[in-house]
Order: C-alpha cells, then structure tokens, then sequence
C-alpha cells in the first residue's frame, strides 16, 4: 500500500512539473490528524466501549494539483487511502456559453454544510447531512448557475428482491443543482433520480424489478456580521440505494403483491459559525432526520447528530481544533417493535496543516 501511495505521489508531482510553459499550475494539500477519545453507549445487553482514534484522517488529508491553460482546467486529487486513493480527477472545458466537465468529483446535489471536523464531516451523512454521492465519476454542463449531470449509478450491496441475482442498468443516475445569491443569502436547490433493475435471473429467463430512488432539497447561507448560519432541508425516496450514506431503510420487496415498496426520508439541519476573531472561530451544529419503510406495522428509524467546536489558527494555515461530538442513533421501530440502538461521543482535538 505504501509503494502505491508513494507511485501516486510522485507521479502527482511528476505532472505537475511536466505541464505546458503558460500553464497555471498549482500544487497544494492537507495533512490532518485526528486524536480522540470514542464512546460507545450500546443498548442493555451490549457492552459499552471506549476507544483512542490517534490516527492520520485518510478522507480529509490530501495532495492536489490544479491545472488551468486557456479555456481547460482539470483537478488530480490524491488522499493515504480510504476506499480509494482519488478522491478528485476530473477536466472540464470552458466553451464560452458554460462548461463541459468529465471525471471524478463532487456531483451537484453535493451540499454538505456541517462544520464538524471529525472524519472530515463524513459521519454526519448518516444522521442527514445532505452530501448525497460526493464525490462520482460523472459527466456534467455547467450553465451559469445550473449545473446538470448524468453519474454513475449507484448499485446497493445486497439484493432487495427475494432471489435476486443480478442488476441492470440501463441509464446514468441524474442530477441537477441550481445556486441563487441574494445578497446576504445564498441558496442552492438539488435534486437527483434513479432507477435500477433488481432482477432474478434463472437459465434464459429473467424477472426484473424497478428500485426508484430520489433526492431533493434546497440549503440556505446566510451571513450576519461574524455570524454565518447555515441550514438545509431535504427529502428522499429510497436513500440508501440512491447512495447518500445516511442511516435509511433501503427499498422493499413485498412477497404477497411480488412488488417493491419504499423508503421515504426527511431531514433538517442547521449549523452554526461565530468568529471570534482572526485566530479563534467556534462552531454548533444540529441534525435530525427520520427514515419510514411502507411495509405492513410500523417501521421507523430516527437518528440525530449535534456538535460543538472551537478552531485556533496558529499560522496561516495551521488550525487547531478541540470538538464534542454525538452520533445518536435512537430507537428503530420494526413491525411496531422499538429497540434501542447505540450512541456515539466524540471529545478530542482535530490537527490540520494546509500548505
């Protein structure tokens, strides 16, 4: 792993400096560290646990060249590994009336607001931060402020129909953003759809069921001296096949009709930042979201995420952060049955070096 990521690295600097006398070329990065304390409160019956996160953050730590020659501007991304090495490498032409964009990165209905440090802010996905598939391999036209894509499909892990053996796909996931600047609020509308084929494939016969899955929500900016509130609304059908990451109950397949039925989702969020002044910044910040399944009795599945923060700036660059930190996962209610499920507590302190 070691000799792939040193490969990647060199080869970053490589293209860097081989670029076209008059290009723009820029090469930067983040080297984060996170050292916490972790809790983990399990329901009666489950032992509790607490364990030291002394680690690198792998999401957030990242070396970046961005390149720009006339009307073309292209971004290679690499982190230590997560799930991948590249987090970004996408290239898009600027063809006067918008741009052409093809590659790996954030498709449109990436909204992600939180301030929390932790992971990179990638846990508060699942209580309903609104960040949706992040970062995607997708092709997209930029027009003005709308931006619409057409991303790879997101396939879930396991079959949702009884015997399914196979997915189909026969059109990109599509996806649409639209930003509005009104003064001191700025606001952006996303969407997304999906369609996939769970299907149970026996000898040359082949019985195909459609998994449609939806997002759509709208976030608000606004800035009030050194107060800036952030906030965001957003709803879904079958989230967790869409791809959003959130905790979410997937799609359903109902053996007495042999039909699917779904999963709706809500969200709320709203998220604080107060600057102190130029060296100290505190943040709070508030999620809570609910998943339903329509299937016979009741199922629900409740979850909600809070924090607060304080962020000293050392030297340009050189941030410094102690964060609290819960990821509560309620109670899930299946058939009219209520269990208690886990709590998450985060305290310690988020190292960050941009250079």
């Amino acid at each position: 792993m070691r000799r792939i990521l040193v490969l990647l690295a060199a080869v970053t600097v490589a293209i860097a400096f081989a670029a076209p006398a008059g290009a723009d070329v820029n090469l930067s990065g983040i080297v984060a560290f996170q050292t916490y304390m972790v809790d983990v409160d399990n329901p009666a019956g489950t032992a509790d646990d607490g364990d030291l996160d002394w680690t690198l953050d792998r999401s957030c730590s990242r070396l970046t060249i961005n390149f720009k020659e006339g009307p073309v501007s292209a971004r290679y991304e690499i982190r230590p590994h997560l799930t991948s090495y590249v987090r970004h490498w996408w290239a898009a032409w600027n063809f006067g009336a918008g741009t052409l964009g093809i590659g790996q990165t954030y498709s449109p209905e990436y909204s992600c607001i939180t301030s929390t440090r932790y992971g990179c802010g990638s846990l508060t996905a699942k209580a309903g931060d609104p960040r949706c598939s992040s970062r995607v391999p997708y092709v997209w036209l930029g027009l003005g402020n709308l931006e619409l894509g057409a991303v790879e499909p997101n396939i879930p892990t396991t079959h949702i129909v009884a015997g399914g053996n196979d997915w189909d796909t026969s059109m990109p996931k599509l996806v649409a953003a639209y930003k509005l600047n009104l003064g001191m609020v700025g606001l952006k509308f996303f969407g997304g759809w999906q369609s996939i084929e769970d299907c149970v494939v026996a000898g040359s016969t082949a019985t195909c069921y459609d998994i449609d899955s939806h997002v759509l929500g709208v976030t608000a900016t606004v800035g009030v001296g050194r107060l800036t509130i952030k906030g965001a609304v957003w709803t879904g059908q079958n989230v967790a096949d869409y791809g959003t990451g959130a905790q979410a109950f997937s799609a359903f397949y109902d053996a007495a009709s042999n039909s699917i039925r779904d999963s709706d989702w809500m969200a709320y969020q709203i998220d604080l930042a107060f600057k102190v002044s130029d060296m100290v910044k505190v943040t709070a910040g508030y999620i809570s979201a609910e998943s339903e399944s329509d299937r016979a009795g009741s199922y629900e599945d409740p979850i909600k995420q809070y924090h607060v923060n304080a962020e000293f700036t050392l030297a340009k660059g050189v941030t410094i952060t102690p964060e609290y930190m819960v990821l509560d996962y309620d109670d899930i209610t299946q058939a009219g049955v209520k269990t208690e499920e886990k709590k998450e507590t985060y305290i310690g302190v988020y190292w960050q070096i941009a250079f």
